[in-house]
């Protein structure tokens, strides 16, 4: 796995690598991990796997992805 670079954010890491002909995009925060894998192909150059990284929207729902994660890990220790 190539690693492309560290994308900056106030509340998670998010790193762009490429592997085996996919980007991968990953969103990490002390405890959690998400990771989304996209065809090279979908996309005409780096930067528009970028601009979908840093895009609200999209960060708006790897963010409440989390909150679902930690909710249900924490449900999952009986807190």
């Amino acid at each position: 796995m190539h690693f492309i670079k560290e994308i900056p954010h106030d509340s998670m890491r998010i790193s762009l690598f490429e592997w085996n002909s996919k980007y991968i995009l990953k969103f990490e925060t002390p405890e959690l991990e998400q990771s989304f894998k996209f065809s090279v192909m979908d996309f005409s150059a780096q930067k528009e796997i970028e601009e979908l990284a840093t895009s609200s929207s999209f960060q708006n729902t790897i963010i409440q992805n989390f909150k679902n994660m930690y909710e249900a890990m924490s449900q999952s220790l009986g807190d």
